[in-house]
């Protein structure tokens, strides 16, 4: 096996992906609870107990939520940035598993055969990464949650396999929404989520001629629609001339079957 992914859902309400390798597979975030999170993997054919490691993007509960049971129960690590772990032995000491293995954000973790690289975005946590993971030639760039698109981004997201990257919320639908102005503005910040626009109008920058797959998540399920999202991607994809590449809009309520990159070619 190739690497390859399986969505298990993403939202508000939680966000959890496996990463599959020839040596193992890895969770990135474990944000529904362990019940959930063994009834999705299930459901999508992953064996729980096939998990190896969770990966910790950052310390908002709807990536943190299973952390602790999942892998307690399963006797695996939860691999977590330097200042991240600092907070959390402070603030939410109960949320963390036994086994616990630290990163240093910039430097690679080298993992059941593969290499993650944790990069630095900008979101309102304490030390929030995304992922670039790379298994012999096949790459993997994931963001869940951005507030912004800079260069340390794009060097990582760009020229990927898979591509997964949020786009969390219709720029009208929430300035229409009753969320509270403070609210507003931190979601738009800098420092908050990824607009549609900004992430699809990144697809051109992002996407290269080896990318066969793009995974939009995080969306919003008040200022935001899945078949909205769905079509300024494919509109988007359009223009660039890649209807090869494979584009799925990640729910929250619905798991996504594995993808694996050898089975497209």
């Amino acid at each position: 096996m190739s690497l390859g992914i399986t969505a298990l859902g993403s939202g508000s309400g939680g966000n959890s992906f496996v990463v599959h390798s020839a040596d193992g597979n890895i969770l990135i975030d474990a944000g529904f609870s362990r019940k959930e999170l063994i009834r999705r993997m299930l459901e999508v054919n992953v064996d729980p107990s096939s998990i190896q490691a969770v990966l910790l993007s950052h310390e908002h509960d709807d990536h943190l939520k299973g952390c602790r049971i999942f892998c307690d129960q399963f006797k695996i690590p939860l691999y977590v940035s330097f200042e991240t772990l600092q907070y959390l032995k402070k603030k939410k000491e109960h949320k963390l598993p036994k086994n616990i293995c630290e990163f240093t954000t910039g430097s690679e973790i080298p993992l059941l055969g593969m290499s993650i690289w944790p990069f630095t975005v900008q979101h309102d946590a304490i030390d929030t990464v995304g992922f670039e993971i790379s298994c012999e030639d096949k790459k993997i760039g994931f963001a869940s949650d951005l507030g912004v698109i800079n260069n340390l981004v794009k060097r990582h997201l760009r020229d990927c396999d898979i591509l997964v990257l949020e786009s969390n919320y219709d720029l009208d639908m929430l300035r229409r929404s009753d969320r509270q102005i403070h609210l507003k503005k931190r979601i738009a910040g800098i420092n908050g989520h990824l607009n549609n626009t900004d992430a699809i109008g990144a697809l051109s920058d992002l996407l290269t001629e080896r990318t066969k797959v793009l995974m939009l998540v995080h969306a919003s399920s008040e200022c935001n629609d899945y078949e909205l999202v769905r079509t300024l991607a494919r509109e988007q994809l359009e223009k660039m001339q890649r209807n090869d590449i494979i584009m799925k809009v990640i729910e929250q309520n619905r798991t996504l079957e594995t993808i694996i990159l050898d089975k497209l070619i």
